[in-house]
């Protein structure tokens, strides 16, 4: 009788415990940007993953290199397993070029913004999006270089 009573606490504690979030991987993780060397990774809060809208994904970076680059129509954007459509750059007021059918200019340390479409985000949920962007040396004449890191945090 003596253990069924501490069995019975055992999962009371943890049924409150869950209500509470403690379970939830969302509730420990924090907004974090990794990778991105060239470019430079963007600051805290300069990435959104919505629930709903469209776009539901935006994340507004800087172009840290001394030269200006193009934006290629090879740039993706995943979250998790799955991959975004409608990968949209623009200034950071105005994401409208896609980048399936043009390229985007940046200019020495100008910001730009990346947008996409990503179905299947659950409000509150913990995410990992994984960001590639295929860019040309405007000032060299170099092409094909490669950009990419990671940018966790919870959707909203």
């Amino acid at each position: 009788m003596t253990y069924g009573w501490a069995i019975l606490i055992v999962i009371i504690v943890a049924a409150a415990l869950y209500a509470l979030g403690v379970f939830n991987p969302a509730t420990w993780t924090g907004a974090r940007a990794t990778g991105f060397q060239n470019v430079g990774a963007p600051a805290s809060g300069a990435w959104q993953a919505m629930a709903t809208g469209t776009p539901n994904f935006q994340v507004n970076l800087r172009n840290n290199l001394p030269s200006r680059i193009n934006l290629t129509s090879a740039t993706t954007v995943s979250v998790g397993s799955t991959a975004c459509g409608n990968v949209s750059v623009g200034d950071v007021m105005n994401s409208t070029t896609p980048l399936s059918t043009a390229e985007y200019t940046v200019g020495i340390g100008n910001s730009f913004r990346l947008t996409a479409n990503c179905g299947g985000l659950t409000s509150g949920s913990s995410y990992t999006a994984s960001v590639e962007l295929v860019y040309d040396n405007i000032d060299t004449g170099l092409d094909g270089f490669r950009e990419s890191g990671s940018l966790t945090g919870t959707v909203s």
